[in-house]
């Protein structure tokens, strides 16, 4: 998915393996790591699309952008959601888990 469209040099072949990685994490549930590999992959395709001078190519690049961006967009979203949320219910808390542990020993 993230090599189509892609050239054979080295920014683009980073960006590729990059971008797939982020899409395995992103499958896995693993979504801070994934965010991270979102932003550093679309950060190597600005790269790409400001070395790139065809038109056709251009239009890809900035569309595959857009997609990624939007993911990542939505992931952090997801994210901040959940910090809110874990701030909001402190019921559970590193003490009660410990205090478990105790129970069952």
């Amino acid at each position: 998915m993230a090599k189509s469209g892609l050239g054979q040099d080295p920014q683009s072949t980073a960006a590729a393996t990059v971008l797939k990685r982020a899409v395995e994490l992103d499958s896995e549930s693993r979504y801070p790591q994934a965010l991270v590999c979102y932003q550093e992959g679309i950060d190597l395709l600005l790269q790409v699309l400001k070395g790139t001078k065809d038109n056709t190519k251009r239009c890809n690049l900035r569309e595959k952008i857009s997609k990624y961006m939007d993911r990542a967009e939505n992931i952090k979203k997801y994210l901040e959601q959940e910090k809110e949320e874990a701030k909001e219910t402190p019921g559970i808390s590193l003490r009660f888990c410990c205090e478990s542990k105790h129970l069952r020993s």
